[in-house]
């Protein structure tokens, strides 16, 4: 619902329009009130601190503001009002109403309908600001996506579980756990894993055209294990790279990422290929347990960098392919250490910290690992070992703050913890969510065996 006309309507109370009633009119009167004083609001002479705070508080709140849109939404499509006006469903109304997308119309649509049903809590979460309205979205699409079969107590176990990891992670990476859910909580996935993995690899083109000024556009699609192996090679070589007298990298991602494929292709073309190379050529994880036996109900899949699952057929072929990079451990399973031998982290622990970080461990940076430093946690300087525990992906400005500034890694467990120097309270990346997960599949599997039996 808009005021002020920004979409064409007139405001609540104009000549012409139907004045609202009762609580809704007040409360719409109200936020109107509230975002007026906010718009004339003399930021200038707030404190940083204060800055930050209404920053953050907005923020939940806009949430909130989410939760009551599509609870009005859910009554507009309850009571069919686009029928008024000629329109055949909701979301045709609210595109000719407002000035939404048609894709995100029809999602609104849904959305507020499913939070009006099966998503109960979701909207009390949403209501609460404890999450956003894509988040929200998130777990709409999640949900729906689960084995129509899968029976009401673990639906809600799954929706709770999304709810809880929602806490510490955007929509991107928890669309990714999402992804995770639905795979295991189906028993026939990795045969739909294998049917998409085949039509997605028949699908595999790329386009080049040049322009009438000699220019070239690149355009195409690629499955998930061809684009992983594309990024696997120009990742490393698309790492912001400082001049000689410490300038930063002023290219863009983009340009850096063009650079990149023209060095593979001019490598390719000179022979200069770098077979001889000890960096692996793809990096997939896979559990020993669902290697030995893929097809087992609730197996986590192997997945590739990104997060995206990959099916027991391909994950055969790439261990016969010789893509599974090994990595030597000692008896708990953790890599092996090089102690105070070495300064310089060999490959293969290079690869156990990159596999284990899977990005920059400050908080919630992203940069991936291939960008990143590795660090030793405890300075080789002071005793500290070349070793797995001791090591952590940092990007190169997280890199230089924490030498900068003076903060202290921690790893805990297998996270780092990034304690700041005036002792306030510490950078903790968001807790790992595959555990809480297992737990939940293997609640599921009792489930389904006692009801079976």
């Amino acid at each position: 619902m808009t005021t002020g006309g920004a979409s064409g309507e007139e405001p609540a109370g104009a000549p012409g329009s139907a004045p609202l009633t009762g609580f809704l009119e007040e409360g719409v009167t109200a936020l109107t009130g509230a975002l007026d004083a906010l718009l004339a609001a003399e930021v200038w002479r707030c404190t940083d601190d204060q800055v930050r705070t209404a920053v953050v508080d907005l923020e939940r709140q806009t949430a909130r503001l989410d939760a009551a849109r599509l609870r009005l939404l859910s009554h507009a499509d309850e009571r069919r009002v686009g029928l008024a006006s000629g329109a055949p469903s909701t979301a045709d109304w609210l595109l000719g109403a407002t000035t939404t997308r048609a894709e995100h119309a029809r999602q609104r649509v849904e959305l507020a309908t499913a939070l009006g049903t099966t998503l109960a809590a979701t909207r009390k979460a949403l209501a609460a600001g404890d999450v956003t309205g894509d988040q929200a979205g998130v777990i709409h699409t999640t949900m729906t996506r689960l084995h129509p079969d899968l029976d009401p107590a673990t639906r809600a176990e799954a929706q709770a579980f999304l709810l809880e990891q929602a806490t510490h992670l955007d929509p991107r990476r928890l669309a990714r756990v999402g992804r995770h859910l639905t795979t295991r909580l189906d028993p026939g996935a990795d045969d739909d894993l294998a049917r998409t993995e085949a039509r997605q690899l028949s699908q595999r083109q790329v386009r080049c055209t040049q322009t009438d000024d000699g220019t070239w556009l690149l355009s195409g699609v690629l499955d998930p294990l061809g684009g992983a192996t594309l990024m696997a090679a120009l990742e490393p070589l698309a790492a912001p790279r400082p001049a000689s007298d410490g300038t930063p990298d002023t290219r863009s991602h983009p340009r850096r990422l063009a650079d990149a494929l023209l060095q593979v292709a001019d490598a390719h073309l000179t022979g200069h290929t770098g077979t001889s190379s000890s960096r692996p050529r793809l990096l997939v994880t896979v559990p020993l347990a669902t290697l030995l036996d893929p097809g087992a109900p609730g197996a986590a899949p192997g997945h590739l960098p990104g997060g995206h699952p990959v099916s027991g057929e391909q994950t055969t072929l790439l261990a016969c392919d010789a893509q599974l990079v090994p990595v030597l451990t000692d008896h708990d399973g953790s890599p092996l250490d090089v102690g105070r031998s070495v300064y310089a982290f060999p490959e293969k622990i290079r690869t156990a910290i990159r596999l284990r970080d899977q990005t920059c461990t400050f908080a919630t940076c992203t940069r991936p690992a291939d960008w990143c430093h590795l660090h030793h946690l405890t300075e080789y300087s002071r005793g500290g070992p070349t070793s797995e525990r001791n090591g952590a992906c940092l990007c190169g400005h997280h890199h230089r703050l924490v030498h900068r500034q003076g903060w202290r890694g921690q790893l805990v467990g297998t996270q780092v913890v990034w304690h700041p120097p005036d002792s306030t309270d510490p950078r903790v990346p968001p807790p790992p969510w595959a555990p809480a997960l297992d737990h939940l599949i293997d609640r599921w599997r009792r489930r389904a065996t006692t009801s079976g039996s």
